[in-house]
């Protein structure tokens, strides 16, 4: 029996960790973009101030538009993230975060037609920001933890929401900007972008 060199040992730890980067990014998705956090946020901003300003709350010609250009700027820099770090985009992982997200975010929209047709859009805020922040939370646990966080902050402000209509659109403003904006420039400072 012979005793590893120092040679073998440094090629034994480069190999674990090898092995273990490839686990973690197996199991765990990691592209989430920071800036692209920011630019959610921003648009979440804008949305807010155009409701505000017109006086019109909760109002779906102005939140709905929001939310679908959303999703092309969230994907974009997901993509360019992915790219720079070059990890593949459509990952085990990040087919477990769309699969775990759907659900709450198909039945926020049906909520929405249903209580828009029942004429009771006070409750959209809360029911968009609870509903979002239950799909957030169990997306982030194939992320990295302040996915996690956010998702939990945005499930308090449903709440409070629910509770408290007639602070729907600050609390709207304050989660789908002020959140998104914050736990963006988070994940830019902790995880590069």
């Amino acid at each position: 029996m012979s005793i590893p060199t120092h040679e073998d040992q440094r090629d034994a730890k480069e190999t674990l960790a090898f092995i273990r980067r490839t686990m973690e990014s197996a199991s765990t998705y990691t592209a989430v973009s920071g800036w692209g956090l920011v630019a959610v946020g921003t648009v979440g901003l804008v949305a807010a101030w155009l409701a505000w300003s017109g006086n019109l709350g909760a109002d779906l010609r102005i939140w709905i538009p929001a939310a679908l250009l959303s999703v092309p700027i969230a994907t974009a820099f997901n993509v360019t993230k992915a790219r720079r770090l070059e990890v593949p985009i459509w990952t085990g992982a990040i087919r477990k975060v769309v699969w775990v997200m759907a659900p709450t975010l198909v039945a926020g929209g049906l909520l929405t037609i249903a209580l828009a047709e029942q004429g009771t859009t006070g409750l959209l805020p809360g029911t968009w920001l609870a509903l979002y922040g239950a799909g957030v939370t169990a997306g982030g646990t194939i992320s990295v933890r302040a996915i996690r966080g956010m998702g939990v902050l945005f499930l308090i402000l449903g709440a409070v929401a629910l509770l408290r209509p007639e602070w729907g659109l600050p609390l709207l403003a304050l989660g789908f900007g002020g959140l998104h904006v914050a736990i963006g420039l988070d994940i830019v400072l902790r995880h590069g972008g």
